[in-house]
């Protein structure tokens, strides 16, 4: 016997444009509307009882699929640190180009996914779910440019170099060049300006 016969049922108020949301979404998986929905409600309730609200779930799920296509690869801490540490004193300069050029083309992924929306504050959301090293990090705009911090317990000098070139090719792609910059292990901090070139570019 179905779920639908054995649970006792209560109505409840819904905007009518929201139903007829899911009343599409539940033909499309091929699924009751009374199921449908009541496995819905469920998972809210599984996400309250993580501590997050259903709009921080499907935030962090949309987040995590665009790193992904994006080519986001998870790797222990301590395995990358033995692999840059390896190459860190003989490529210094080709590893720090490397990660300017991939965060280059990372800004540039950036524009072309969220055209519709704000990139620099897109990034803000992007960089905190998937720099699980980083415990703060923080751009914030003002009127001649952005300020960019970022502050680690755990990160060594080397990768904190890294990861500030990283940075820098994200936020020349999107148009910004470094004015000022501070740098030590495990703290990265940035004022950012607009760049010449964004500044005389003439209008399409």
């Amino acid at each position: 016997m179905s779920k639908s016969f054995t649970r006792d049922k209560k109505l409840i108020r819904v905007p009518s444009d929201i139903i007829a949301e899911l009343s599409k979404a539940a033909v499309t998986v091929g699924k009751s509307f009374y199921d449908y929905t009541a496995e819905a409600l469920e998972q809210v309730v599984r996400a309250h009882k993580l501590g997050c609200s259903p709009v921080e779930v499907v935030d962090f799920y949309e987040l995590m699929r665009i790193q992904k296509n994006a080519g986001l690869v998870m790797i222990f801490s301590d395995t990358l640190d033995y692999l840059i540490s390896k190459l860190y004193l003989e490529e210094k300069e080709d590893l720090l180009q490397k990660w300017y050029d991939t965060g280059v083309w990372y800004g540039k992924y950036l524009q072309a996914k969220f055209h519709s929306r704000q990139p620099v504050e897109m990034l803000e959301k992007l960089l905190s779910v998937t720099l699980w090293d980083v415990n703060e990090i923080e751009l914030s705009k003002e009127n001649d440019g952005i300020t960019l911090r970022c502050v680690s317990f755990t990160l060594s000098v080397e990768r904190t170099k890294l990861l500030t070139s990283f940075l820098e090719g994200i936020m020349y792609s999107m148009g910004y060049e470094t004015s000022e910059k501070d740098v030590i292990r495990g703290i990265i901090r940035m004022k950012l300006k607009v760049s010449k070139k964004e500044k005389t570019k003439k209008p399409l």
